[in-house]
């Protein structure tokens, strides 16, 4: 089955080279230990370690390999770590490396001082070249954080990246995605090769007929007005005036529990939706809104039935470690002043926790949400593939003043408009972006290393 538990689980590896015995490796060995223990509660993830696979909890020989990876397969770790406490065993952390198919992050601490004429008792650095060579031929991928000093901050902020990288592969990998009716008519753009992404990715697409969907929101409207009251003053609570909606309310929240239980009931990590016709004509009220509410509570969803929008947000919340909820824009028009500037906006499915802080905010009669959004540092993001190649273009940006304008829009400048215009003209990608606040893009191209997606940066050149 997949892992869908958000808590990061990560195996600490400690490997030594047998023949290298000597107490500066014990000791080092307990202080990596200890560092990273201290680095768990930091960093917000759970450790596990191998100190009971024999006397020394190393990686030591080629028969420690079934030991560790029985361990850390039954702990079910989503990662691993092999601090090099001298030279290490690259023999046995190549096959462990290779049979635990994980993101892997090689790290050893800066050597000490030689003591004269004596033989020094680490040598950790040189045996990282040698491990990494061996994870080569073995076809791992893998990770590496510079000979640093036990304590050095390059550590904790290498390891913290490495952690967001890690957790969007573990995401990718467990995506399931509820997809509600069909695309609309002419929008051919959203079209996906849902065999393909089963094939390449392990992409489960669950489809949600009109009939099953409509049908639950039938039930909810007549039998669970307490669970619609409950979510709706959940919105008034957040500072958002629902006013015009009317007896729209209750249509919007019945929606909006469907969907949140199809997709429960699913085992679904992501949604995506038809929102033009399916709701609208029956309830009078478009989904969008919606979605974005969806999003603010943890279940990334994109509108326009976009399936490789809702995967691109999986990732973009993955590399936040869930701190903050993405939103799916479209890029719109230019700045009228600003020729690096551009519009990312949507009629009004962006989550209500991004709203500018003391910017009115209100959900119309329609069911679309009015609000400009909070600026500050953005990744913009989009997944997408063409005649079997999948790309993710990543790029970073900041929120900028621009024209007022209606439904939820937030303004971001880049370094060149230009060539992210050309970008998204030539590459394949279409108008539809993830943008997530924060600065993610070198997490999202480490994560892409280990999916066997292609990065497109700005700055690259064109790979299609």
């Amino acid at each position: 089955m997949k892992n869908r538990n958000k808590q990061l689980r990560v195996g600490l590896v400690p490997t030594r080279r047998e023949a290298f015995a000597n107490e500066t490796t014990t000791k080092q060995k307990k202080a990596i230990v200890d560092r990273f223990r201290r680095l768990a509660a930091e960093l917000d993830f759970e450790m596990v370690d191998i100190e009971d696979i024999n006397e020394e909890g190393m990686l030591m020989t080629y028969r420690d390999v079934e030991a560790a990876y029985d361990k850390l397969t039954a702990a079910k770790v989503d990662a691993l770590i092999f601090p090099h406490c001298n030279f290490g065993q690259e023999e046995a952390v190549g096959r462990l490396a290779k049979d635990m198919n994980l993101p892997v992050l090689i790290w050893g601490p800066r050597d000490g001082y030689p003591n004269g004429l004596e033989w020094r008792p680490t040598d950790s650095q040189c045996g990282m070249f040698a491990t990494t060579k061996l994870l080569m031929h073995y076809g791992v991928t893998f990770s590496y954080i510079e000979n640093c000093e036990l304590e050095s901050d390059i550590l904790r902020e290498e390891l913290a990246d490495f952690l967001a990288a890690a957790n969007v592969v573990k995401a990718f990998r467990a995506l399931r995605i509820a997809r509600i009716s069909s695309r609309p008519k002419e929008f051919l753009s959203v079209m996906v090769n849902e065999a393909e992404l089963l094939e390449k990715y392990d992409i489960e697409i669950v489809p949600g007929e009109p009939t099953v969907i409509l049908d639950r929101v039938d039930r909810i409207l007549a039998e669970d007005r307490d669970r619609m009251e409950e979510l709706l003053k959940s919105l008034t609570d957040a500072g958002l005036d629902i006013s015009a909606l009317g007896e729209n309310r209750y249509p919007l929240a019945a929606i909006e529990l469907a969907l949140l239980d199809f997709a429960e009931d699913n085992d679904c990590n992501a949604l995506s939706c038809e929102c033009w016709n399916l709701f609208r004509k029956k309830y009078g009220v478009s989904p969008c809104f919606i979605l974005g509410d969806l999003n603010d509570r943890g279940l990334p969803a994109a509108c326009e039935n976009d399936v490789h929008a809702a995967i691109t947000s999986v990732m973009a919340v993955a590399a936040a470690r869930y701190k903050t909820p993405s939103f799916v824009a479209d890029l719109t028009i230019r700045h009228p002043e600003n020729d690096n500037a551009e519009l990312l906006w949507h009629c009004g499915s962006f989550a209500k926790a991004l709203k500018k802080e003391g910017a009115k905010g209100c959900v119309i009669r329609e069911g679309k949400g009015f609000y400009e959004l909070e600026g500050g540092p953005v990744t913009v993001l989009r997944f997408d593939g063409n005649h079997g190649e999948y790309y993710m273009f990543a790029g970073e940006a900041k929120g900028v003043d621009g024209p007022v304008t209606n439904g939820n829009y937030l303004w971001i400048e880049t370094d060149n408009w230009v060539k992210w215009e050309k970008k998204f003209i030539f590459g394949p990608y279409i108008h539809h972006v993830v943008g997530i606040h924060g600065s993610y893009s070198g997490i999202i191209q480490e994560a892409c290393r280990y999916l066997g997606i292609r990065i497109d940066l700005p700055d690259m050149p064109n790979q299609y």
